[in-house]
């Protein structure tokens, strides 16, 4: 997986990012956000373990920790 981002920042000045690439469509960005919180408050892992799972995919594909 490239660390490199295949589209612009929505924003003069910024790199690309998740953050600002999703600038360039708030529903899309809404959608995401209502998808993350969901991930974060249910199911039946606890959070501690969930982050734990997302460290080791940032490292394990490289995204820049």
């Amino acid at each position: 997986m490239s660390t490199s981002p295949r589209l612009a920042s929505a924003v003069d000045g910024k790199s690309a990012n998740i953050r600002t690439v999703m600038r360039h469509s708030p529903k899309v960005r809404e959608a995401f956000d209502a998808m993350y919180a969901t991930l974060w408050s249910g199911g039946e892992a606890p959070v501690d373990v969930k982050e734990l799972m997302r460290l080791r995919n940032a490292r394990v594909t490289d995204c820049g920790l």
